[in-house]
């Protein structure tokens, strides 16, 4: 299935520094196989996170509603596409008989935290407490 147009901040309820994502192809990317497709925020309109509604029929949160279809990423395996969580991006649907895989990675300057603030969202791990490396 495709994915729709979204911010990864769209998915955090509170006010929170920007954080990056790395998107990271593990097979060959292309349109066909559903590739990420980024917005540039120049055709956008905003660097801001905006309000996302949730679609009826696919349940995504959907923040960009525009008709700019952005810019595939077609790129080898192995290939890091790097993008801010303002940044509109969406993925298109995989028509082909092989899957597409990515690993994705973020990383924020601060926690991003759960809704009642008192443990990291989903399966965020800490990297540095108080600038210090953690040892697990």
């Amino acid at each position: 299935m495709p994915f729709s147009w979204h911010q990864d901040s769209g998915f955090i309820d509170y006010p929170h520094r920007p954080y990056l994502t790395c998107w990271i192809a593990l097979d060959d990317m292309t349109k066909a196989n559903g590739t990420v497709y980024l917005l540039p925020y120049s055709r956008a309109g905003t660097r801001d996170v905006v309000n996302h509604t949730r679609d009826e029929e696919s349940n995504d949160l959907v923040g960009y509603f525009g008709r700019d279809p952005g810019d595939p990423v077609i790129v080898p395996a192995g290939s890091i596409a790097c993008f801010s969580s303002t940044l509109f991006h969406r993925s298109g649907a995989n028509t082909t008989d092989r899957v597409r895989r990515v690993y994705v990675a973020q990383y924020s300057a601060e926690p991003i935290l759960s809704e009642d603030g008192s443990q990291p969202l989903r399966l965020a791990e800490p990297l540095l407490v108080e600038g210090n490396r953690v040892v697990s």
